[in-house]
Order: C-alpha cells, then sequence, then structure tokens
C-alpha cells in the first residue's frame, strides 16, 4: 500500500510539472474544468480500485494454482516473455474495446477528454478496470505465477501514463519500437484518418503486425467525435450506456437488440446522443454564470479536492486497518465529493442535494460509532434540523457558492 500511495504522489507530482512547463514554457493554458473532471474519474477509480485490486490478485493466484497450462518460473527471459504477451492482449483489449459497443461504453470516458495531457491518462472507470482485468486472466492461465503478472501490469501501466502529453515531440528511431506520445496523439484523435488506430501501449509493432499503425501527420484534434456537453461526473460514466438502452429499446427482434449491444458503435443510429440528453440533461436548468463569482466555486473546488487527495492517501495507507464499514464511508464520501466537484462546474441547482446527502453520511457515520449515548442523539438532531431547514441552507448556499 506504501508504494501505490507513493504512486499517487508521483503521478500528481508530473501532472503539476507539466502543467507548469506547459505554462512557462509554452505557453499553453490547461483548462481549469477539463483537469478536475479528468482527475474527478481518476480519484473514482483509484478508491474503486482499493475493492477490486485484491480480488483479482486472488483471481490471478487461484486460476495460477488450479489451471495453469505451463509451469513458469521467473527467469529474466519469461520476464521480458510476459511484458510482450502482456502488451499482446493489451493490444485486443484495447482494439476490442472500440469495436464491440458495450466494451466501447466502459472506454468511451477515456477519450472524452478535449485535452490531452497527463490528467487525460487517469480517465480510468472501474468498469474499464475490471473488463481489462478479466482479460489478463489468460496470464496466469498460461502459467505466469500472480506475483509477476502483478509486477508487470505494474510497470505496462506506469508506461501508458507517459504517452498522455503534448509537450513531447517526435522520437526518432524510438518511434519504431515503442508507443509514443506521438503515436499515443494520434490514436486519442477524432480526425476521421486518425480513428481507430495505434491500439498499443507500449510496443508499436502489433499496430503494424495487424494494420492499425497510422503515423501523426498533423496536429490531431482531441475528444470523441460528439462532444459532450457536460462535466458531469455521472453523466459521463454513463451517457453511452444510456444511449444503448435507448437504441436497444427502439430495436424490434432480439437478434437486433443483440446486435446493438455487441455490434460495433457504427450500428448506432447517430442520434442517441441529442436525444438522450433532451431526456437527461435539458431538464435541469442551471445557475445563471456570473462571470465575477467565478473565483468563489474554484475555491470551493479546489478545496474540497485538496481534501480529496488527502483522503484518497490516507485511504490507500490504512485500508487494512480500517474496518470494511469505516473504509465504505471514507469511499462513498469521497465519491459524493467528486459528483459535488463536477455539479458545480455545471453549476447546477440540484448542487446542494449532494451537499445535503454528504452531511446527512457523515452525520449518521458519526451517529454510528456512538450507539446509545448523548453523540448519537446529537448527531441525529442535527439531520432533523439540517431536514427542517432544507430550503433556508440551500438558498445561503448557493448565494456562498455561486
Amino acid at each position: 500500500m506504501i508504494l501505490y500511495a507513493l504512486g499517487i504522489v508521483l503521478i500528481l507530482f508530473f501532472i503539476a510539472l507539466e502543467f507548469t512547463v506547459a505554462k512557462k514554457v509554452y505557453g499553453i493554458i490547461f483548462s481549469y474544468k477539463k483537469m478536475i473532471s479528468n482527475l474527478s474519474i481518476g480519484v473514482a477509480e483509484r478508491v474503486c480500485n482499493l475493492w477490486i485490486g485484491g480480488v483479482f490478485y486472488f483471481v490471478f493466484k487461484y486460476i495460477h494454482t488450479h489451471y495453469a497450462l505451463f509451469s513458469i518460473e521467473p527467469a529474466w527471459y519469461h520476464w521480458v516473455l510476459l511484458l510482450l504477451l502482456t502488451d499482446l492482449v493489451w493490444y485486443w483489449y484495447h482494439r476490442l474495446g472500440h469495436e464491440i459497443n458495450i466494451l466501447w461504453a466502459f472506454h468511451i470516458v477515456h477519450h472524452q477528454s478535449e485535452d490531452f495531457n497527463y490528467t487525460t491518462s487517469t480517465r480510468i472507470t472501474i468498469f474499464q478496470a475490471m473488463v481489462r482485468n478479466v482479460f489478463w486472466c489468460v496470464l496466469p492461465l498460461l502459467g505466469f505465477p500472480a506475483d509477476m503478472v502483478i509486477i508487470i501490469l505494474v510497470i505496462h501501466g506506469a508506461y501508458s501514463f507517459f504517452t498522455h502529453t503534448e509537450l513531447i515531440g517526435k522520437l526518432g528511431w524510438i518511434e519504431k519500437i515503442l508507443i509514443t506520445p506521438s503515436h499515443h496523439r494520434v490514436h486519442h484523435a477524432s480526425n476521421t484518418e486518425y480513428l481507430d488506430k495505434n491500439y498499443g501501449d507500449v510496443f508499436v509493432f502489433w499496430d503494424k503486425l495487424f494494420g492499425t499503425f497510422k503515423e501523426e501527420e498533423h496536429r490531431p484534434v482531441y475528444g470523441i467525435t460528439k462532444p459532450l456537453k457536460t462535466h458531469s461526473f455521472l453523466w459521463q460514466h454513463f451517457h453511452y450506456l444510456i444511449e444503448i438502452a435507448y437504441r436497444v429499446r427502439q430495436t424490434q427482434g432480439v437478434t437486433n437488440k443483440l446486435k446493438i449491444i455487441f455490434g460495433r458503435p457504427d450500428t448506432m443510429m447517430g442520434d442517441e446522443r441529442e436525444i438522450v440528453e433532451a431526456i437527461w440533461l435539458n431538464q435541469v436548468e442551471p445557475i445563471p454564470f456570473i462571470e465575477r463569482r467565478t473565483g468563489r466555486y474554484k475555491r470551493y473546488i479546489n478545496i474540497q479536492f485538496a481534501g480529496l487527495l488527502l483522503g484518497l492517501l490516507l485511504l490507500i495507507l490504512c485500508f487494512d486497518q480500517f474496518s470494511v464499514s469505516t473504509n465504505f464511508f471514507i469511499s462513498s464520501v469521497m465519491i459524493l465529493t467528486l459528483i459535488n466537484c463536477c455539479a458545480l462546474l455545471e453549476q447546477k441547482k440540484w448542487i446542494f442535494f449532494v451537499e445535503y446527502i454528504r452531511i446527512l453520511v457523515i452525520l449518521e457515520f458519526i451517529a454510528l460509532q456512538y450507539n446509545d449515548s448523548p453523540q448519537f442523539l446529537l448527531c441525529n438532531a442535527g439531520v432533523l434540523v439540517f431536514t427542517m431547514l432544507y430550503n433556508t441552507l440551500r438558498k445561503l448556499y448557493l448565494k456562498l457558492v455561486y
């Protein structure tokens, strides 16, 4: 867990370094809203990964113990072979994530950002993490011990973080062997000529072997072909699943419905985004934007995000020491805070309801720690008073924040 926490600190360090160099050397200013949106998804994945990461380690170990096809020892050449096979499995997981609708619903979140920097690399949903772990089960099945698999996955993931940047140009002969930022910029582009190219994560030869390689010839336009109109934490995660559900409902016949779910993204009609946004998003009007007050909500987001990052490090370091209920409480408050931060970016009127739920969760958790005591009664009295003053506090909150 200490190494995991150190990894988070290093990620934040390189994000800050890239931001500083981009601003001072290149005069590039990263979008505040897009950075918060990217990091929110990244923090959520790290929180959820604490719950499922250990599970997959035991899954890998169980498969290796009971079903391994070969007995592979940790010799140096087996480490090299494992790295190559890991990247090959990644290539096909990644490619299928673009070619199968239901898998694209999990992976699309990573491509939504219209900026391309180190914060973009953090846009990994818990759904995507689970799916790729299922693909990686083939490695212990072949005979690689779980410990070897985990170590290589960490190295593999660390490398891909550094390919998400515009500050590094082409790297000469290295580009003939490794996936570089130039190659990966092509992959994140929405330009027609760049679509569905460069799926590799570490090595470039898989794309060349399977015919999906494309050189960077001009500056890409990043994001998905139909950009989202919101930074909503929940909408970014679930919009494409809702679009698939809508199209399935409008389609006749079980076979045709399955083609929508498991077919290519181009089996969709193309109008799903506008329809579901009209149904789900346009019902909630944002608060009128007042330019002179923008500093207020940004300061509030910054304070919350500082607390989030400290909470994440605390959760990582103490996950094994805390009780299940405490870990669940901290995780729940962090997810509610992420929803809060992204809703603040949207200036939605319902934002106070998230604050209300968060305060209720905190007060009830404290109350449960002091069952049958004055503190228990005090916390529940606080819940009652807060509920009775809901409308008054809501007006005050909106005025203070916006």
